[in-house]
């Protein structure tokens, strides 16, 4: 059922909505906790490593010559060497050694100590764009040294961070295509949750509207044998009836007349919700539906001296739906609008269109629907207190609304309070659902 397909999209969308944001969450706070555990491992070597090269320098000025670098023998010291990289100044600007393997990263890291704009213990991370068309990253640290609280010179010193920042490339991916997988996994439980816990309702709803069809229909022969039977008595005239029962058996008549319509329009909306009426859509010309509609409210309306008007051009306008639908739909339309629109007030109807779609609608003057009112207007049996006074069951709105949407289309409502309410009517021009 529509109604049910809906809440059933609504509620798994709302199941994966919330877990998937949760997941997300959980996911992006673990990918950058792992992020900032590696950026801050970057800072603090690049710092550790300034450090002791600034020691370095304290000690070539305190000696007068430089240590040795570390034996590069063994594989391990040949791979930290050609990972890292270190420039020494004296207190004149003068380059008094250096080591730097990373051939990609030379003309960078010269740019960056020629304009010397590194901070002491704020170490950067910089991307390279190689010849190769690839971007490398290396962090570089500052430092400055004294000797005897006087100025010995500065260091750069750094290293080649492209293969842990890939890491953290690859990592990310990975986060991307794992929220796919899961969100794919989540919809498929979410439909299982979902068809689980709306079947009971589903099943509860069917004996309802199957109670209710079946109540409905019931109850039509026993209120035919009682009209009949009042039909009887007010014609027998042997009776002598008197004035005062005469008026009780009308009043009887009326009551079963509306009875007899409250039925009817329970057992149509029983059978929408089961999808057991017949549709015969075809093409039709909206002129010919609106004029046959309009002429059954003209001497009504004249009646309350209401003006009806047509606007727009219908002549060339065609929907396609259930004839009979269209014309329920418009019946019960206009028949609340000559209710509520107060004597020497105006009616309108007319059609405009909207690529595949047709809109019929109604507007009339009058006192308007309550904001308030307004969303629950098309509710089975809502009555608003401004209506108590009229007659009816509440039942109008929510039949022409179910036969809209039977028919592929929609229909909704707007109201200036002490100015009009429009209603309007959405139908395709062809086999096209919307």
């Amino acid at each position: 059922m529509n109604l049910f397909s809906r809440f059933r999209q609504r509620l798994i969308k709302r199941y994966m909505q919330l877990t998937g944001a949760i997941i997300f969450i959980l996911l992006i706070l673990i990918y950058g906790f792992v992020g900032s555990l590696v950026y801050n491992n970057f800072i603090d070597q690049a710092q550790m490593l300034a450090t002791e090269e600034a020691e370095e320098l304290t000690y070539i000025v305190s000696d007068g010559k430089t240590l040795p670098d570390f034996p590069s023998d063994d594989n391990h010291t040949q791979k930290y060497l050609n990972k890292i990289f270190y420039y020494i100044y004296d207190r004149d600007g003068n380059l008094i050694k250096y080591s730097n393997k990373i051939d990609w990263s030379t003309a960078a890291i010269n740019e960056k100590i020629t304009t010397d704009a590194l901070l002491n213990g704020q170490p950067e991370i910089h991307s390279v764009f190689t010849q190769k068309k690839d971007f490398r990253f290396f962090v570089i640290a500052r430092e400055t040294a004294y000797y005897n609280g006087m100025y010995a010179g500065k260091v750069y010193a750094g290293f080649d961070v492209s293969r842990d920042l890939m890491f953290l490339a690859r990592l990310l991916l990975w986060i991307i295509l794992l929220l796919i997988g899961v969100f794919f996994i989540i919809n498929k439980i979410a439909n299982f949750m979902a068809n689980n816990a709306m079947q009971p309702i589903i099943e509860s709803f069917e004996r309802q509207t199957l109670f209710a069809a079946n109540a409905s229909h019931e109850l039509r022969t026993p209120l035919s044998v009682l009209m009949s039977g009042l039909d009887i008595l007010k014609d027998d005239t042997d009776n002598k009836l008197s004035a005062f029962s005469q008026e009780i058996i009308n009043d009887m008549k009326d009551e079963i007349l509306n009875m007899r319509t409250l039925i009817g329009n329970l057992l149509l909306l029983a059978r929408s919700d089961s999808s057991a009426i017949n549709l015969k859509k075809e093409v039709i010309p909206a002129e010919q539906l609106i004029t046959n509609v309009l002429n059954r409210f003209m001497t009504i309306a004249a009646g309350k001296n209401i003006e009806l008007l047509l606007s727009g051009d219908t002549q060339n306008v065609n929907i396609y739906a259930d004839a009979k639908h269209v014309e329920e739909i418009l019946t019960i339309l206009l028949d609340n609008a000559v209710k509520y629109t107060p004597k020497g007030g105006k009616i309108c109807i007319g059609t405009t269109l909207q690529k595949n779609m047709v809109s019929i609608f109604i507007s009339n003057t009058g006192h308007g629907i309550a904001a308030d009112d307004l969303p629950h207007i098309f509710d089975r049996f809502y009555r608003s207190a401004d209506t108590q006074k009229y007659e009816g069951n509440g039942l109008g709105l929510s039949i022409a609304k179910a036969l809209a949407e039977k028919n592929d289309g929609r229909l909704s409502a707007a109201s200036e309070q002490n100015s009009k309410t429009v209603f309007t009517l959405y139908l395709p021009q062809k086999d096209f659902p919307m």
